[in-house]
């Protein structure tokens, strides 16, 4: 590997995915440049809370990005915290510091409804971005280093690279501005399963994951994609994951 390709942009937020993209990273040789954008989102104040409560082992020296008035003018568009073309701006921003840009995508969110999270996403994206840095950099690629492990994949892949669980409970995902795990919004269910399929209980839950609406949902939707062989929406591996959790939740009682 050629010292100017070990050098990458890092979205990182202090969430689960982002501090072991970073320790992924670093395990693989990488130099990474770690990048916070401020958007004024609702749960801003919480991620940069749990940022500064990282051991220095998995804290890097962070860039930070202001955009504390963006969120709030495009309030009236916002739908489920979807924000509108988040990944393209991160993406851009990420390509002003080094050709090779890693968001946190995971196997089995590449067919969301938002799109910029899809192989086409990436791909156009990395051309476009290729085109527009040329005189920069000779390519531009945007991916994502966990394109084919699940989130509990790489929960697993960072607790067996001894990286404390204790570490990661402090980490934060929600969506709730307030709460540090509300138990309801989407992320919460993904986060708290994915910790189970790795056989832990993580603490800390205002509400059960579980019996979440997010979670009521899966449990009518999966069996029915399951059936029908269709896997536009959950892949295999997350359907597989979904069975191995229901599982466990009725081996543990939960």
């Amino acid at each position: 590997m050629k010292e100017n390709e070990t050098n990458l942009s890092l979205l990182f937020s202090g969430g689960l995915d982002s501090v072991i993209a970073y320790q992924y990273a670093l395990k693989g040789g990488y130099n990474p440049t770690a990048i916070y954008v401020d958007m004024g989102q609702s749960n801003a104040e919480k991620e940069k809370e749990a940022i500064s409560k990282l051991p220095s082992s998995l804290k890097p020296e962070l860039n930070v990005i202001n955009m504390q008035e963006l969120i709030p003018l495009l309030s009236s568009r916002l739908s489920n915290q979807i924000i509108p073309s988040r990944n393209v701006m991160l993406a851009t921003i990420g390509s002003m510091f080094n050709s090779t840009v890693w968001l946190g995508v995971l196997d089995g969110e590449q067919n969301g409804k938002e799109h910029d999270k899809s192989p086409k996403f990436f791909r156009d994206t990395s051309s476009l971005l290729s085109f527009t840095n040329e005189n920069f950099q000779d390519q531009t690629n945007i991916t994502s280093p966990f394109l084919h492990m699940t989130k509990a994949e790489t929960i697993g892949w960072a607790l067996a690279n001894n990286i404390k669980k204790e570490d990661l409970f402090e980490t934060t995902s929600c969506y709730d501005s307030k709460e540090s795990k509300c138990g309801k919004c989407l992320t919460c269910y993904k986060r708290y399963t994915s910790f189970l399929l790795n056989d832990i209980i993580e603490p800390g839950y205002e509400t059960n994951p579980l019996e979440s609406e997010y979670a009521l949902e899966l449990q009518r939707e999966i069996p029915i994609a399951k059936a029908n062989n269709d896997y536009s929406r959950f892949t295999r591996k997350r359907i597989e994951e979904y069975e191995e959790i229901q599982k466990k939740r009725k081996s543990l009682g939960l």
